[in-house]
């Protein structure tokens, strides 16, 4: 196995293991046993645990990142663009709910403290690029993009969470009134 595939299944299993057993339960030994490689790699790597897991919640956010602006389309209006944000972010996360709760227990978490706040800022430096640009064009209120960015992933966070329990099934129409709910509290009135 490359070095690179190496890290890749660590990020996986480690990813696994945080999503079914949280952070504390699980254990670098079970760690190299899941990502079938020594732990001596592991050590090579990464320094400890909590590095790993700070590891994983960059590659994690990047990604999302990638996702949330998969096929962006600066010519349209901004709710259009808006919709297809909202709509990608509900469907990465309803395919890989690891994904979502590792993201929900890491910023609920002491590990976002050991965070530094300027890396933490690039991270979601192309969600408030986006949003500042929809504010600078009158198309949302003039809220701070940190207050606008909580709104918009609560909206979302409820109703993955929703979909995730088997509580509700979604239909596009459902899909469609929650994102007209949304973008009616942050639109420019």
């Amino acid at each position: 196995m490359k070095e690179f595939d190496k890290k890749e299944a660590i990020y996986d299993a480690m990813l696994e293991m945080i999503a079914k057993y949280g952070f504390h339960n699980s254990p670098m030994s079970e760690l190299a046993q899941k990502a079938n490689v020594a732990a001596g790699t592991i050590y090579h790597h990464f320094k400890s645990k909590d590095e790993i897991i700070c590891a994983l919640f960059v590659r994690q956010k990047n990604k999302l990142n990638e996702v949330l602006f998969k096929n962006d389309d600066p010519a349209k209006s901004y709710k259009d663009r808006f919709r297809s944000f909202y709509f990608h972010l509900y469907e990465h996360f309803t395919k890989n709910p690891k994904e979502f709760t590792f993201l929900e227990q890491f910023v609920n978490s002491p590990f976002i403290q050991k965070m530094n706040k300027d890396d933490l800022h690039a991270l979601d430096q192309p969600v408030y690029d986006f949003l500042r640009k929809a504010i600078f064009t009158q198309s949302l209120r003039d809220l701070s993009p940190k207050i606008m960015t909580a709104l918009i992933m609560g909206s979302t966070s409820a109703i993955i969470k929703l979909s995730l329990s088997g509580e509700y099934q979604f239909s596009p129409s459902d899909l469609e009134a929650a994102f007209l709910t949304c973008w009616d509290g942050i639109k420019k009135v």
